[in-house]
């Protein structure tokens, strides 16, 4: 039961929606299982990098507040950007500050990887 309702389910969770994929090799002594070894790898990623426009570092992006609030809030849960966290920081104020640094002309440049990463592109 633990490996229909528990394993199985939440590899399936993470293989669809997740940038990795996650496969299991179960070892035996006779009938009981007594390890799960998982195999992480990395996806591909498609090369949508040639359709996408790429934007210039050193031009400020002005974005609008529809895309501060969604970017703001999609940044603030990547893990690559958990150094900007205060402390015990909640995502909420983290996103707050980094709503702030997307409107900021000089602080927006160490973001723009992030956001690209994320979709953006400039017009």
């Amino acid at each position: 039961n633990f490996k229909s309702n528990v394993l199985d389910k939440a590899i399936k969770e993470i293989n669809t929606y997740t940038d990795i994929t996650v496969e299991y090799i179960q070892f035996k002594s006779g009938r009981v299982i007594t390890e799960i070894q998982f195999k992480v790898k990395t996806k591909n990623k498609s090369p949508q990098s040639k359709i996408r426009k790429t934007f210039d570092h050193e031009k400020f992006q002005e974005l609008t507040d529809a895309q501060i609030n969604m970017f703001g809030n999609k940044l603030a849960q990547l893990p690559e950007l958990a150094y900007l966290a205060k402390g015990n920081e909640s995502y909420e104020a983290l996103a707050s500050r980094i709503k702030n640094m997307l409107r900021d002309e000089s602080k927006q440049k160490k973001l723009i990887p992030y956001l690209k990463s994320l979709g953006f592109f400039a017009k």
